[in-house]
């Protein structure tokens, strides 16, 4: 039988495992406070920029410093090699067969007699006008429908009273906010939606692969798309 003296200082089983649960409760922390730095960084400009840059860099490194000296560095480790493994897999199982390195591989559909483009003249500090979008659109035989900035509109009834007149196509030459809004209309309508990069940044351009730095190639108007 162990003496009393050889099992070791009351309670100190339960105080290791008590600051074990806290070290992982603060390292968790300091992820969600990282990842809520890089979206700050990538979403904002300015101070609130600069502030997602900070907690991004010192989030993980108070964390890593934290693990360090409470010991359980091995286990967090092993975690993180884990993790790597995982987003390695994930990103293969995810990968599209259908794309490639010029973006979306697209496919013959019919022909189209009416289609509408809506430009916002002011997104991406000017590109519909440095670009020449509006003459562009006029070549492919696109109806160009301005919309006044000087005022609040309503998106979505422009794009609805487009397609009401007999469009057969709905594109938008601006930000993800404004192709979010025609999409929807488009998508309710069945028909067909262009994404013209000419926003700031145009995420879900970026996703589709199109050329953000030249907002022209959306619609194939200079003949390389």
């Amino acid at each position: 039988m162990l003496r009393a003296q050889d099992r070791g200082p009351p309670g100190g089983e339960r105080a290791a495992g008590l600051r074990g649960v806290v070290v992982l409760l603060v390292a968790l922390a300091g992820l969600v406070v990282a990842a809520a730095g890089v979206w700050w960084g990538l979403a904002h400009r300015g101070a609130v920029r600069l502030l997602g840059v900070l907690l991004a860099v010192a989030a993980p490194v108070t964390v890593v410093l934290l693990v360090a000296g409470s010991g359980l560095w091995p286990v967090v480790l092993a975690t993180a090699v884990l993790w790597t493994g995982a987003q390695g897999c994930s990103r293969a199982a995810l990968q599209q067969e259908h794309l490639h390195p010029g973006g979306m591989r697209g496919r013959p559909g019919k022909a189209l007699h009416h289609p509408v483009l809506i430009m916002n003249p002011k997104s991406g500090d000017g590109k519909v006008g440095r670009f020449g979008l509006v003459e562009k659109a006029g070549v492919l035989g696109c109806r160009v429908i301005l919309l006044n900035t000087s005022a609040q509109q309503d998106l979505a009834a422009i794009a609805r009273r487009a397609v009401a007149d007999g469009a057969d196509l709905l594109g938008v030459a601006g930000g993800d906010g404004t192709q979010a809004l025609v999409a929807a209309v488009a998508a309710q309508h069945g028909l067909p939606f262009l994404a013209i990069p000419a926003g700031t940044r145009n995420h879900f351009a970026l996703d589709l692969g199109l050329d953000r730095a030249d907002p022209s190639r959306a619609g194939g108007a200079d003949g390389r798309r």
